[in-house]
């Protein structure tokens, strides 16, 4: 049995649609993939995860999940919590230990911070969540995989952290700056670029160029 890394990406014509007004559909797409290329390769040097998933609509992130040796899923119904499930299901095969569900937005996200969070995980019956700042879930580790459903969506964490305190399993929140910062708005841009002063990240890379043109 082995822990199983996923993350679910949204067809890249609707992804981040609220930079829709800064940004052009091209650009957000470049925009999308830097940051999803940021969350593999810190999820890869982790060696936390032996298996890696995306799964997605949009079939062209297939090169993208080989390109960093994951494997990749093709979603058919829509929305998160949907994918998930549909991920789930294909990936039961598989008899996972546990299940980390990783948005694909999370720029600043480092191998030893997934690392923390699967030392956490451990073997047993839990919930480890990474909360963001605006009151989703940006990580998700479930013991097993089934322990609580998703509800991804407005305030996810809170969701989260009753579900399993409902079921009575034991749910750990991270206080990690990290993996709480993710990006929505130009303001996350920029702040990101803040964070990031040197472009270690594609994602800065990729924004800073974007915000210079549009500035």
């Amino acid at each position: 049995m082995s822990s199983i890394a996923l993350i679910p990406v949204k067809s890249l014509t609707e992804a981040k649609r609220r930079l829709a007004r800064e940004l052009n559909p091209r650009e957000r797409r470049v925009l999308v993939i830097a940051m999803l290329e940021d969350v593999l390769t810190a999820l890869g040097k982790s060696r936390a995860f032996p298996e890696i998933y995306i799964i997605s609509p949009d079939q062209s992130l297939a090169r993208t999940a080989s390109q960093h040796r994951a494997g990749f899923i093709r979603q058919k119904g829509a929305g998160l919590n949907a994918a998930i499930r549909q991920a789930e299901r294909y990936l039961s095969r598989k008899r996972a230990s546990s299940v980390t569900t990783v948005l694909a937005d999370l720029p600043l996200a480092g191998p030893s911070d997934f690392g923390e969070l699967a030392r956490i995980g451990g073997q047993s019956r839990r919930v480890v969540l990474a909360p963001s700042l605006k009151g989703g879930t940006n990580v998700m580790l479930r013991v097993p995989p089934n322990a609580i459903k998703t509800s991804y969506g407005r305030w996810s964490y809170a969701k989260h952290l009753r579900a399993g305190q409902g079921k009575n399993l034991p749910v750990y929140s991270i206080s990690n700056t990290r993996l709480s910062f993710d990006v929505d708005t130009v303001e996350d841009l920029r702040v990101l670029l803040d964070l990031d002063r040197s472009s270690r990240t594609s994602a800065a890379r990729v924004a800073r160029k974007l915000l210079s043109i549009h500035n």
